[in-house]
């Protein structure tokens, strides 16, 4: 057996160095250089001894190389003999073909006509053949062989194979719902179903609107806490004019001196006393209306600091702490401003508070 395997592979290397002579002695192509022509006789040459030696995917290589330069049928030729020989039979068939076709009416490719005829008729027998048919739940899927996409024409005819493992698989979008391996030697004729038992993933409900914002109730927002800022302007304007008034005030008191000193201590004042007395009223108008504004205003300072706490307090949310504290505390602050009460002083004005 093995004898007869040598001497098969010997008759296809003498083959394929009598089909190399027409490239070695053919005459230079326009499109090609002297220099390119002669690596390319050169590659041929290491083509034809890596194959003798078995050294067939280096020495496809080479033939695919000089191929490249020139595309002859004698190239073609051994290019289908390397394929055939690793088992790339699909290809090597197609390269047969191609070269019978350059062959045909070429009398430097007679040797080519000559020998491929009975090479394509032995892969046609030797190729394995694989049907691919969709089956239950695959009508609409995407059906690959070994990662490419196949159309309906092949879907509908049986697929020549290399021999060795192919890899059948069904895509649906995106997801991939059927895989499997199919494995065929030379001569072997398979159908494959593809039939896709996985229920369909339910399409994802549509994303419900996000409802309208709205306002929070009254009685949920917080309330804002009451500023002490005006009682605190509006006190220190009282104390700002009762220093006022308190200076014009001891004005007053040294005026009353000088016209005491003027007038001898009674009634009767000379004339020349006149400005002091005019001085003295003035004195005494600008301090009884500072005090009295002072007094107005540190009344009215104290009330908004005190409304304002109040508030602040009924906005706490422990408000059960709260109310005990007023609880305990005997109510609120209270203030009032009392005209003519008891001790007034000058604008007649007191304060009357309860702590």
């Amino acid at each position: 057996m093995e004898q007869g395997g040598l001497r098969k592979s010997g008759r296809q290397i003498i083959a394929s160095a009598a089909l190399g002579a027409a490239l070695l002695t053919a005459p230079p192509a326009g499109a090609q250089t002297k220099e390119e022509l002669a690596e390319a006789r050169a590659l041929f040459q290491e083509g034809v001894a890596l194959s003798a030696a078995n050294n067939c995917p280096a020495a496809l290589a080479r033939f695919q190389a000089v191929a490249n330069v020139r595309r002859t049928p004698q190239v073609l030729f051994n290019i289908a003999e390397c394929e055939a020989r690793l088992g790339k039979l699909v290809s090597a068939l197609g390269n047969y073909r191609i070269a019978a076709a350059a062959a045909d009416g070429d009398p430097k490719a007679r040797e080519v006509t000559a020998n491929v005829g009975p090479r394509i008729e032995d892969l046609e027998q030797r190729i394995p053949r694989l049907a691919i048919r969709r089956g239950q739940g695959a009508l609409t899927a995407t059906i690959l062989l070994d990662g490419s996409a196949l159309g309906a024409a092949e879907m509908s005819a049986d697929i020549p194979v290399d021999p060795g493992p192919h890899v059948v698989s069904a895509r649906i979008g995106d997801r991939e719902v059927v895989r499997e391996t199919v494995t065929l030697e030379e001569r072997d004729e398979k159908t494959v179903e593809v039939a896709i038992t996985e229920p369909p993933r339910p399409d994802a409900p549509p994303r419900a609107a996000a409802p309208p914002r709205t306002a929070p109730p009254e009685a949920t927002r917080p309330a804002a806490r009451p500023s002490k800022v005006p009682g605190l302007v509006v006190l220190g304007a009282g104390l700002a004019s009762g220093v006022v008034g308190g200076v014009f005030l001891g004005l007053r008191a040294g005026t009353l001196s000088d016209l005491d000193a003027l007038c001898g201590g009674d009634r009767s004042c000379p004339p020349s006393a006149r400005p002091t007395a005019d001085r003295g009223r003035l004195y005494t108008g600008v301090a009884e209306v500072g005090i009295g504004l002072g007094v107005a205003g540190v009344a009215a300072g104290i009330a908004l600091l005190v409304t304002s706490s109040r508030d602040a307090a009924a906005a706490e949310p422990r408000a059960g702490a709260a109310a005990a504290r007023r609880s305990a505390g005997g109510g609120v602050p209270r203030a009032a401003v009392v005209p003519h009460a008891p001790g007034a002083d000058l604008a007649g004005l007191g304060v009357a508070g309860r702590f």
